[in-house]
């Protein structure tokens, strides 16, 4: 399957990625936005946006998945890294798809795996009007919940002597933190009007089952339009072939009908 390297600006930003292009059809194709993990990229874990993005693109659905600000092959630091921004940063991306010749501008959907899914739901409320329907994969649905760990033991001592965490590696400023407390995803997936698909891992060790459940409550007005999967066995990134398979299936019908 054919895919095309692509460069766009948020925030002074210059954000790399992969647009997947649907050539089957004639006119423009609808279009799917893939948000990335936290420490995360456009590849993700065991190539799985790869994946989701070829599986898509045969579907006849186009795919953009990109690195955000600070992470991957993107401009930035990973130290300046917050919630706000890479909100900020899918939005760019929504634009970018919307300029397309190639994209219908009124068949675009999002969807996002762990702390990438919340960010797709704050942009979903954001710009509901640009986008159709939203896919939570993994989601945060209380950042300042999962989050409520980093504030004990060796992680408090860290931000106290250096004002950053040392997380696997990378920079996490306290800025990160203080802007993760004025985010509700959940909130904002209760405010979009359009179709949610919210798919968990019950094996999931990073982001707890109870945030799908979250999210849930938060569509009880909208239940008609929600569509919850529980993968039994499944892990936070569906880290085995039929788990890939299942999130591509889920997607590829959530996306085929919504869009």
């Amino acid at each position: 399957m054919t895919m095309e390297y692509v460069e766009f600006v948020s925030r002074g930003y210059t954000l790399r990625g992969m647009f997947h292009p649907c050539f089957d059809n004639k006119s423009a194709s609808p279009a799917v936005i893939l948000c990335h993990g936290f420490t995360g990229h456009k590849i993700e874990a065991h190539f799985l946006f790869v994946t989701i993005a070829k599986y898509l693109q045969s579907k006849g659905i186009a795919v953009l998945r990109f690195d955000f600000a600070g992470s991957g092959e993107s401009d930035g630091e990973f130290s300046d890294v917050t919630i706000s921004g890479e909100v900020d940063d899918a939005s760019a991306a929504l634009d970018y798809l919307i300029g397309r010749n190639d994209v219908d501008s009124g068949r675009i959907g999002l969807a996002g795996l762990s702390l990438g899914g919340g960010v797709a739901a704050l942009l979903a409320e954001r710009r509901k009007d640009d986008v159709q329907a939203l896919a939570l994969l993994s989601a945060v649905a209380s950042p300042a919940r999962i989050i409520s760990f980093i504030r004990t033991g060796k992680f408090e001592t860290q931000l106290a002597n250096w004002g950053y965490l040392d997380f696997g590696g990378l920079k996490v400023s306290r800025k990160f933190l203080q802007d993760a407390e004025h985010h509700d995803p959940a909130g904002a997936v209760a405010q979009f009007p359009k179709p949610v698909l919210i798919v968990h891992g019950d094996e999931d060790s990073t982001v707890p089952l109870s945030e799908a459940r979250t999210f849930q409550q938060a569509r009880r007005q909208s239940p008609a339009s929600t569509q919850v999967e529980i993968i039994k066995g499944a892990t936070h990134t569906y880290s085995t072939l039929e788990h890939t398979e299942t999130v591509c299936r889920l997607l590829g019908e959530f996306f085929t009908t919504h869009l």
